[in-house]
């Protein structure tokens, strides 16, 4: 798979010069986070989702895959130990900088694929997104939630857990199918934590025993092959819409 793809870390700069100049105008760009996944999931696990991902995705179209961003805003999990969390600000920031840098070498279509789904990640995201822009007609950006792709592509009924939000069904299933080598399935768990509503918790691990958020216990690596062929398909409609001039 990755020796059929454009892996931007893996070339030289005249290869990625050359295969500019013979057209290559899109970069999918994977996010993800160093964070707690729970007793069974390890802390590299939304990189590791956003990552083979996008390569699949950049197997079935013409773009480049950047190499993968392992740092996100991690508020509710950064009591855990071995989580690294960086601001809103910086993440806006590195998104920014990073898209300057592909559109300086002649690329314009620029694919943003979150594996960490935090609500704060998701606003640096979208801000960094907006005013790129904004400042930058000639840009086309996407920003593919997973959530919402899984809406649209998974079959009805196939997620049993409504409540999944954090190493749960969703992710403990891609990861069965992607490195089942890293997924401790003797320490599965099922956790929804139970936060006190209004008030902002100075310590969320006191709600949370595993750091589980969701029912992992209902992954399968069944499940993980259709969601990964789901989000793959919703990858690679957002780099047809850049390349069709939709954005």
């Amino acid at each position: 798979m990755k020796d059929e793809v454009l892996l931007l870390g893996d070339l030289t700069w005249p290869e990625v010069e050359d295969a500019a100049k013979a057209g290559v105008r899109t970069v999918i760009i994977p996010l993800g986070s160093t964070e707690e996944h729970g007793l069974h999931l390890p802390l590299l696990t939304d990189t590791i989702i956003a990552y083979e991902v996008a390569v699949r995705a950049a197997s079935k179209v013409k773009a480049f895959v950047c190499p993968p961003v392992p740092f996100g805003v991690c508020r509710t999990t950064a009591v855990f130990p071995g989580t690294l969390t960086i601001s809103l600000e910086t993440l806006q920031s590195l998104v920014e900088e990073l898209c300057l840098s592909l559109r300086r070498h002649g690329f314009r279509n620029l694919v943003l694929v979150p594996g960490h789904l935090g609500a704060a990640q998701i606003v640096g995201l979208e801000l960094a997104a907006q005013k790129l822009i904004r400042q930058h007609p000639d840009l086309g950006i996407a920003l593919v939630r997973f959530p919402e792709v899984l809406k649209d592509k998974l079959a009805e009924g196939m997620l049993e857990d409504p409540l999944d939000l954090h190493a749960g069904e969703v992710e403990t299933s891609l990861m069965m199918f992607l490195r089942p080598d890293l997924v401790k399935a003797e320490r599965v768990k099922a956790e929804h934590p139970k936060f006190p509503k209004h008030v902002v918790a100075s310590n969320p691990r006191k709600y949370m025993e595993t750091g589980v958020m969701g029912d992992a216990s209902r992954a399968s690596k069944a499940k993980g092959e259709a969601i990964l062929k789901a989000l793959v398909e919703g990858v690679v409609e957002a780099v047809n819409m850049l390349e069709a001039g939709k954005a």
